[in-house]
């Protein structure tokens, strides 16, 4: 017999909601921390990847906001 667990739209959303916020806890965490390095050694592989991180970031916030390619007004 197989089991088959069922579960509202409501459980599913906070549980997606909760795994979200756990993610931004930890990218925030590792991008304030990211500059652990000396002053003197950060390069521009460290610029562009903070650069790339970023830019990953703003099509989040460009979705979530309907800004950028997501904006009501874009074709």
């Amino acid at each position: 017999m197989t089991t088959m667990t069922t579960q509202t739209a409501l459980n599913a959303y906070l549980a997606e909601r909760d795994a979200a916020l756990s993610l931004i806890d930890r990218i925030r965490e590792v991008i304030e921390n990211h500059d652990a390095a000396p002053a003197d050694r950060i390069d521009w592989g460290h610029a562009g990847g903070m650069a790339s991180i970023r830019s990953d970031l703003q099509a989040i916030s460009d979705r979530l906001f309907s800004e950028g390619e997501y904006s009501t007004g874009a074709s």
